[in-house]
């Protein structure tokens, strides 16, 4: 029965005078199917859109997915690397090779760099804005030393971004007072270097001096800048005092 007739007969039926109660049993089956024909109509149309526009929203959530995925990339910590002259600090840097993150290891660092905006910044970039700072704040007035380094043990990423970061280094320097220095770090050396709040390269470079002078600790050798210990390496002016 089409709506059309059920539409009719409901029309009609209301100059029927059947026996009490059936007149409204009667509209009441007939309104009840109208709806559930309309209901029907409906979700077959929502069938239809839902079938025309999925593959815009299937499409729409995998740019979701991929926008998130790179937002998620960005934020993570993918590579440190740490820069020490006397100022020592850590960037963090995401597998766009831009900083997601910055530890200061020591006070000189963290006046240093007060207010310079180093996140966002590519590992290059950040750097070439420390090493300003480091210079106004006069650390570049005297010879100085400047070490980079990463935990390098195979890790190809790691030598690749140490190269770039000496190479900026060195290219940026003009008549600035320093030597470049990279060095290549293992996971035992940044594990031992947190247990005194120091930066691994700083570590290792303690660690050889202790090395060469026994009586010294790497408390009495943390607060030293890299040119005072490499001096102690290379033109032997360690004096045995703890």
């Amino acid at each position: 029965m089409t709506d059309h007739e059920l539409a009719t007969l409901y029309k009609d039926s209301r100059e029927l005078t059947p026996p009490s109660g059936l007149k409204e049993k009667i509209l009441l089956r007939m309104s009840e199917e109208i709806e559930r024909k309309k209901e029907r109509k409906r979700a077959f149309s929502l069938g239809i859109m839902t079938k025309k526009f999925m593959p815009i929203v299937a499409c729409f959530m995998l740019v979701l997915g991929v926008i998130g995925g790179m937002l998620g990339l960005g934020n993570e910590n993918y590579q440190t690397v740490y820069i020490d002259v006397n100022p020592s600090a850590a960037l963090h840097v995401n597998r766009f090779g831009r900083v997601s993150g910055v530890d200061y290891l020591n006070e000189d660092a963290e006046k240093a760099l007060d207010g310079i905006q180093l996140e966002g910044l590519s590992a290059e970039n950040a750097l070439e804005e420390m090493l300003s700072a480091y210079d106004s704040a006069g650390y570049f007035d005297t010879n100085a030393e400047i070490y980079i380094s990463a935990v390098s043990e195979k890790n190809k990423n790691a030598d690749r971004l140490l190269e770039k970061l000496s190479a900026r280094a060195e290219k940026i320097k003009g008549d600035r007072g320093y030597s470049v220095n990279v060095t290549k770090l293992t996971a035992e050396d940044r594990a031992e270097a947190r247990e005194y709040g120091i930066s691994p390269g700083k570590y290792r470079v303690i660690s050889e001096v202790i090395e060469k002078y026994p009586n010294y600790t790497v408390d009495a050798l943390k607060d030293k800048p890299m040119a005072e210990l490499k001096g102690m390496l290379t033109n032997g002016k360690g004096n045995g005092k703890k």
